[in-house]
């Protein structure tokens, strides 16, 4: 019956995200929602999905009987394997849940992609996710279970991980390419006029909707990568403004205050269990407390030098050529929650307001 248990879970949020993302794909698509609060609600509907998956599972001990079933023990470490098996069903019941929305994502996007390829992408996408979270999920028990401390060499291991190998999770989590001769020429002229200096150049499959761009890796070994997509609809000025304002963002250290934000933030977290000397209630109160303002600040901070990077970027391409392309690609970029409380970006709205009225000139 465990493995039923598993499979009847497994089967069952599939069906229920697949059907709840087409209902609500199909809902958005009448409203004639934008494209970025489309993709964010087809987003939380397979996180809504997979965390129900998980959730579900571990209050049945689903994984524990699959784990007996085939004679294994469940106690630590054998409990790895069950974790693996959970991360996996929880990558299949995300892709599902994304497929029942892909009918109308496709028609909304004008995509030209089958189901087949669709499918692979997001799941090997969703298992690079289930991974990572399984590697953090793992290291931080043998931390409590074996070198019993509080999870801070975890934490700090994975932000390290996060900021020296973002280069090779772009590439696993995405299909990439070398550009041909004539790409790679077209991009060296354009990246030399924006002003941005990388290591390497890679190209992302962007299904002939998507404009993303952005730049990993530690400082000289930086990569950019960026949507063939975006090469083929936009023209060279188009371009060259994006890659300026990539430019301005890797002067000022956007991702890497963000690193430091985050994991400065968890790192208060994490202290205020393993070191109490006002009591435990007391202390995780305090350092949760100081976490959440260096948070905030780190968010605003980071807002603030994206807009410091648009302006360096109408400096060095025209402030006009800024404006325009990211007007132009703006439902074709994944601004997450962008302008939010919750978000280290600035609304595209009002980085697109500052440059056109001039209102954050000199702050470059």
């Amino acid at each position: 019956m465990a493995p039923l248990t598993f499979a009847g879970a497994l089967v069952g949020v599939s069906l229920l995200g697949a059907g709840w993302s087409r209902v609500s794909a199909g809902l958005h698509e009448r409203r004639d929602s934008s494209v970025q609060r489309f993709r964010r609600r087809v987003r939380s509907n397979w996180l809504s999905a997979a965390v129900l998956f998980v959730g579900l599972v571990w209050w049945t001990n689903a994984d524990w009987a699959v784990l007996a079933a085939v004679g294994l023990p469940t106690d630590w470490p054998w409990a790895i394997f069950g974790w693996a098996l959970v991360a996996a069903g929880a990558a299949v019941v995300a892709t599902v849940s994304y497929l029942g929305a892909f009918p109308v994502a496709r028609r909304v996007r004008d995509a030209d992609i089958g189901a087949g390829t669709a499918a692979a992408k997001m799941f090997r996408y969703q298992l690079f996710i289930a991974a990572l979270v399984l590697c953090v999920v793992t290291a931080l028990q043998v931390e409590f279970r074996v070198l019993e401390t509080s999870g801070l060499l975890t934490l700090l291991a994975f932000v390290a991980a996060a900021y020296v190998f973002s280069t090779p999770f772009v590439s696993v989590s995405q299909t990439t390419a070398v550009p041909d001769d004539a790409t790679r020429e077209r991009l060296d002229r354009l990246c030399d006029r924006a002003g941005l200096s990388v290591a390497r150049i890679r190209l992302l499959d962007g299904g002939g909707h998507r404009s993303d761009h952005l730049v990993r890796g530690p400082l000289g070994r930086k990569t950019l990568f960026l949507t063939d997509s975006l090469l083929d609809r936009y023209d060279d000025e188009t371009v060259s403004a994006h890659l300026a304002v990539d430019a301005g963002r890797v002067a000022r250290y956007v991702y890497e205050l963000r690193l430091f934000t985050v994991g400065a933030a968890a790192g208060l977290v994490f202290g205020g269990f393993a070191w109490s000397p006002l009591g435990f209630a007391l202390s995780f109160l305090v350092s949760a407390g100081i976490g959440v303002i260096v948070l905030v600040t780190g968010e605003y901070a980071s807002k603030r030098l994206i807009y410091r990077a648009d302006e360096a970027a109408a400096q060095r391409v025209g402030r006009a050529a800024v404006a325009d392309a990211l007007d132009a690609t703006a439902d074709e970029v994944d601004t997450g929650r962008a302008g939010s409380r919750l978000s280290f970006e600035p609304s595209l709205a009002s980085r697109i307001e500052r440059l056109r009225d001039g209102s954050g000139a000199g702050e470059a």
